[in-house]
């Protein structure tokens, strides 16, 4: 049976008092053994209902003083079973940005929020709310005609990017595995393909699944004693989850993370400056400009061979075709824009002569 988004989300509003209920026992016994004052108000002040996660914003006061604060619940949407555990979802978020937290505080310009506590049974864990706004929603600077200063702006936080890449990677441990550290990349591959392939959509070809997935393992059998560097995998690395203010910038949602080889979170980021390319108000040079910022901020790439390079870009197209084959869009211009990265995503996927992976020559090491 396909997944009734609607009903889902309706199913998910009716449960909101009593998620908010059970935060509000939790703050009161976190503030009362904290030195922060005794709860005495939450507010609700917001209530974003998404496919895969429930966000409320509420403004919480003390005896002291009064904060904003967010509360994430993860909702079970089948386009995630590859990538979470929905059992420990939460508590794994809350523990990454428990062991991240502090060690961004010494880092200039990058962070993320502050965790606070965790609800196991609910799925959900409460953070601190991080004022600023979307990098996504400034990505219209690289558009043309825009002010030169706001795009200057716009490149810094690219390069900020980079730097929070480098060290969020140092931070979670960079480490040597082997072959089999792809087989949860090919994994993901499938399970889109697989999607991809019961949208039956004509403009995808027939035997797409099967044809990727053969060059996949194909690519993957070259592999035998090559050195493959991994780290933690933020698993979304995109403007999307970073957001942008006077302190820098902040990077949120950690759903999906895990271990990974050290390219996917870059690609991901390279992934969605080619896309970014294909939309018809985006200036190319300015788009180049910020991709060298933000490989720039990053600072020497690490030796990645080919055939893990290869695989790593494939799921990220493997992405993008299906997030162009789900999009809802009706703008002319933003089916158009939708229809050009379907296409050149599509022809990469299924031409292997004429395949130009999008990491930068290098040959650098760690």
């Amino acid at each position: 049976m396909p997944f009734n988004s609607a009903a889902y989300l309706m199913n998910t509003s009716g449960n909101i008092n009593r998620r908010i209920d059970a935060v509000r026992i939790v703050l009161a016994e976190y503030f009362n053994k904290s030195e922060d004052g005794h709860l005495r108000n939450v507010e609700i002040l917001s209530i974003n209902l998404e496919d895969f996660s429930t966000i409320i914003h509420i403004s919480i006061q003390t005896s002291r003083e009064t904060k904003r604060y967010v509360i994430k619940t993860i909702n079970h949407h089948p386009d995630n079973e590859a990538i979470i555990d929905f059992e420990t979802q939460a508590v794994m978020e809350y523990d990454i940005l428990r062991y991240l937290y502090p060690k961004f505080q010494n880092i200039e310009r990058c962070s993320v929020p502050r965790p606070i506590l965790v609800i196991p049974e609910m799925e959900t864990y409460v953070m601190e709310f991080v004022e600023g706004g979307s990098l996504s929603s400034e990505f219209k600077f690289a558009r043309y005609f825009s002010p030169q200063d706001k795009f200057q702006s716009l490149k810094k936080c690219y390069y900020d990017c980079g730097r929070w890449l480098r060290h969020f990677q140092k931070f979670t441990g960079v480490h040597v595995g082997g072959p089999e550290i792809l087989d949860g990349v090919i994994d993901r591959c499938n399970f889109r393909l697989k999607l991809i392939e019961d949208l039956k959509d004509d403009r995808c070809p027939k035997n797409l699944r099967h044809q990727t997935m053969e060059s996949l393992h194909d690519e993957h059998s070259k592999l035998s004693e090559d050195i493959i560097f991994c780290s933690g995998r933020h698993g979304d690395f995109g403007a999307w989850n970073i957001l942008v203010g006077s302190h820098g910038i902040t990077v949120i949602d950690f759903l999906g993370y895990g271990q990974d080889p050290v390219a996917v979170d870059i690609l991901k980021m390279l992934m969605n400056f080619e896309d970014e390319k294909k939309y018809l108000a985006y200036n190319s040079y300015r788009i180049d400009t910020l991709r060298k910022s933000f490989l720039d901020g990053f600072g020497p790439l690490p030796f990645v061979p080919m055939p893990v390079l290869t695989i790593c870009e494939a799921y990220h197209r493997i992405c993008s075709v299906l997030a162009c084959l789900s999009s809802k869009e009706k703008r002319i211009h933003r089916r158009i824009e939708r229809s050009r990265c379907l296409k050149a995503n599509l022809e990469w996927l299924t031409n292997e002569r004429r395949r130009k992976l999008l990491w930068p020559n290098g040959d650098h090491q760690y």
